[in-house]
């Protein structure tokens, strides 16, 4: 994956962060407020898968190009007491787009087909407040993410390294993987501690380690599910910055920036071209969007 595609967006995290210094935030003890919050925005994705495959003593290599999808998530947080709260919470994807996707040996491709993403995730989160303006959250975590492969074609540099249409899988190719995961993350917050009109901002760090995982891939395992524990890890960095117009209603820019790595996965499955292995792959993914958060 090109390195320029992922620090450009924690270049506009740094950004956002220095703006936040001048946010209105007086430290307060008090409770917090309530509220409900719906955004929508387009997700940015990049994937990269490291296959096991090996094609003329060379492997091949999965690269997807960035493609937007319109994406929306909204939830709630519930404030029980001073110190303890916690957040509900979904996003999804709407719709389906396409992304040009390659497959390289030695930076040569040899297939092309087109992909698409969609990606499902619900949340629950402990909130405890450690000062003010600073939370540790805990919680879990379900996501789905489906993409299909399809409209593969050769190029005409495969028959170098003797590939032809008996190499790969023929026709569209799907995998729908859900997940588990157990949430531990730092927050720092303003939202909704004063009633008075300012500037206001949230950082949301949150790590997350798979507890089960359940693949379903049409090419491998006859296209039976497959369960594993402990595949991977997910980090995720959620941002808020915009406007307080009074004591219930917030508008603001949001940007979500994470990172899924899922492991290779070996076991005896075999698929129709002879395929013995979930492949270790990445999925980076930037959603800025625009929210709304009211407190009534």
């Amino acid at each position: 994956m090109p390195l320029k595609k992922i620090l450009l967006p924690f270049t506009i995290v740094s950004l956002i962060l220095s703006l936040s210094c001048y946010a209105d935030t007086p430290s307060t003890t008090k409770q917090r407020s309530g509220y409900s919050f719906f955004g929508a925005g387009y997700d940015l994705v990049d994937y990269e898968e490291n296959t096991v495959r090996i094609i003329d003593g060379k492997t091949v290599d999965v690269e997807t190009a960035s493609g937007l999808k319109f994406t929306q998530h909204s939830g709630a947080y519930i404030s029980v007491n001073r110190n303890w709260g916690f957040y509900l919470g979904s996003s999804s994807t709407l719709g389906e787009s396409q992304s040009e996707e390659q497959w390289q040996i030695d930076d040569i491709s040899v297939k092309t087909n087109k992909v698409s993403f969609e990606r499902q995730r619900i949340e629950g989160l402990i909130t405890y407040r450690l000062a003010p303006e600073r939370y540790f959250l805990l919680g879990v975590q379900y996501s789905n993410i489906d993409f299909k492969r399809f409209a593969a074609h050769l190029t005409p540099e495969a028959a170098s390294f003797g590939v032809d249409e008996t190499t790969f899988s023929a026709g569209t190719v799907s995998e729908s993987v859900w997940d588990l995961s157990l949430k531990i993350g730092y927050e720092m917050s303003t939202l909704f501690d004063s009633n008075h009109p300012g500037w206001q901002y949230q950082v949301q760090a949150i790590a997350g380690l798979p507890l089960t995982t359940s693949i379903t891939n049409t090419d491998v395992n006859e296209g039976q599910s497959y369960n594993r524990h402990f595949g991977g890890i997910q980090l995720r960095l959620n941002l808020i910055y915009g406007y307080q117009f009074n004591e219930n209603i917030v508008a603001a820019l949001s940007l979500e920036l994470a990172l899924r790595r899922r492991d290779a996965i070996s076991h005896d499955v075999v698929g129709s071209t002879g395929i013995t292995e979930f492949p270790e792959n990445t999925l980076l993914y930037s959603f800025p969007s625009f929210i709304l958060l009211w407190s009534f």
